[in-house]
This record gives structure tokens, C-alpha cells and sequence, in this order.
């Protein structure tokens, strides 16, 4: 959580319209049900001067993942989970959040593109990775917003391609909710969907190949994996389409151009040093009302 890497470097380098963190911010892995240890995680990684001077460039949306939120592999038991909510709504700029009290889900729009931000950790249980609220909150906001925005972008802190592994800690431990997530896209006919994942400590992309998990099939949609930043390297999940590249001192970079016809996205997986890994274009047609 004290990271001053140069990869913070590269990131205000970028002149980014925003940053988007999906979780593990830090690594304090919290159990305490007091709001004080949360409140110093943030203070500890806010004052690094790489870090600090990336998030005084760019604005920033971020939703955690179980490290920031909790000890590791945290869910709805999580003790500290209350407090960690607190620490979060105090702290971090943020969306209005559509189940007071509850997960901190979100949704926001730049332009023609929606932003939705899923809670994968403070609703998940044996039984559910969202918990039902926020799952009937992110079905409804993926099918309408396809429909008045030119592209959608879901921004998930956990690997959604995989396997089905009952109680592993990915999507691939909660198939029957994936399954029912990717039947609600295939059968509202979405093809804007673009998928930003965290937590595996990679750079990967998949052009939809292995993304589908609906059981009509032919619904898949782009997924990019953009990490670890400083941590080290890991890979989960997968196959990708274009490949994994595990390491530290990784980023992603999603380029919206949009013509008012045509939005073209690219996907680049880089390097603190300039190095690039893997990118990815791709264009949906969205013709301006």
C-alpha cells in the first residue's frame, strides 16, 4: 500500500480522462470492525509521491476488491465490512450509490459511454458473487444502457473467464450467475459490451472468444484484464484470445474515438517503460440520434 513505483509515472504520463482502479488499491487486508485501520490504509497509499501526484492528474472511479475491502478472498462475512463501507464513502469520490447501506455499485456516463461498476466482494456469499439486488441492478443498467449509449463498459473486479469451479474466487466459482448474467445480454441482443477486469496480476485481452457463457452461445464480448501496477505477476483465468502477460509494473489503456457513426475502442497493454504487451481494436457501429 506505500507503493511509489514508476509505473505511477507512466500512468500520469498518459494524461488519462480518468483512472479506473478496480480494487486492491492497497493491501491491507483488514479485519478490524473499527473504521481507524481503514482510514489509515487510505492516508498511507494517498501519500506517496508517485501515487499522490497520479491522483492529483486524473480523476479517478474505483471500486474494491477483497484486499481494500477486507482480508483476503473477503466477502459479505467480512467483520469489518461496515466499517470498511464507511472508510470507503468518506474517502473516495464516488457515484451515488443505488442501495444505501448496502454495495457499492455504480454507474456513470462520459460522452456516448456508460460506465457500470460492479461490488464483488461485500454481497458475496457461497450462493452469490452480487447478491440479488445488485445483480437485478446490473442486468437492467447493461440491456438499457446498450440501448442509449453507443458502448457500455463493465468494470468487474474479478476474472470472468474460466472454467466452472464451484467456491473458487472468481466468476468461475459462481457459474449459474454468470450463466443468467450472460443469458440477459444474449437475450437483450447486446453488442456494445465491453468488459475492464481486475485482480489477476496481468495484462490480457480476449476479443470475445472465450467470454460467452449464455447458453444460446455467439454473445461474446471484449474483456480486458489491466494490472498489477507494482504488485507481481500472476495469471487467472483464461484462455484469452490475444494472450496473458503477467507482471508488475503493467497498466491498461482503453481509447475511446467515437465519429458519431462509428466508436472505434482500443485496447493496449503496456509497460511502465513504454514496452507495449498486447493490443486490440475493435468498432461498433452507433450511429448519432
Amino acid at each position: 500500500m506505500g507503493s511509489n513505483g514508476a509505473v505511477f509515472d507512466a500512468l500520469t504520463a498518459e494524461n488519462p480522462l480518468f483512472h479506473l482502479a478496480l480494487g486492491d488499491l492497497h493491501y491491507g487486508n483488514i479485519e478490524s470492525t473499527e473504521t481507524g485501520p481503514f482510514f489509515d490504509a487510505y492516508d498511507r497509499l494517498l501519500t506517496q509521491p508517485g501515487q499522490a501526484a497520479f491522483y492529483r492528474s486524473a480523476p479517478i472511479a474505483y471500486v474494491w476488491d477483497d484486499h481494500d475491502y477486507g482480508p483476503n478472498d473477503a466477502g459479505a462475512e467480512a467483520p469489518g465490512r461496515d466499517a470498511s463501507r464507511t472508510a470507503f464513502g468518506t474517502t473516495v469520490p464516488h457515484y451515488a450509490f443505488p442501495s444505501p447501506g448496502g454495495t457499492i455499485n455504480q454507474a456513470f456516463t462520459l460522452g456516448r459511454v456508460r460506465f457500470i461498476l460492479t461490488d464483488t466482494r461485500s454481497a458475496e456469499t457461497d450462493t452469490t458473487m452480487l447478491g440479488a439486488e445488485q445483480l437485478a441492478w446490473l442486468i437492467d443498467e447493461i440491456v438499457r444502457s446498450s440501448r442509449t449509449h453507443a458502448l457500455v463498459v463493465w468494470g468487474n473486479s474479478m476474472p470472468w473467464i474460466g472454467g466452472a469451479e464451484p467456491g473458487s474466487d472468481s466468476w468461475a466459482g459462481h457459474p449459474d450467475e454468470r450463466a443468467r448474467i450472460a443469458d440477459a445480454i444474449a437475450a437483450a441482443g447486446v453488442r456494445n459490451l465491453l468488459m475492464v477486469a481486475g485482480d489477476a496480476h496481468m495484462v490480457a485481452i480476449d476479443d470475445g472468444t472465450n467470454s460467452d457463457y449464455s447458453t444460446t452461445g455467439g454473445h461474446g464480448f471484449p474483456v480486458l484484464h489491466a494490472a498489477a501496477l507494482d504488485r507481481p505477476g500472476n495469471v487467472k483465468g483464461g484462455p484469452y484470445s490475444e494472450g496473458a502477460y503477467p507482471g508488475g509494473g503493467q497498466y491498461g489503456v482503453v481509447d475511446v474515438a467515437d465519429d458519431g457513426r462509428t466508436v472505434t475502442v482500443t485496447l493496449t497493454g503496456k509497460r511502465w517503460d513504454g514496452t507495449v504487451l498486447v493490443d486490440y481494436e475493435f468498432t461498433v457501429s452507433a450511429a448519432a440520434p
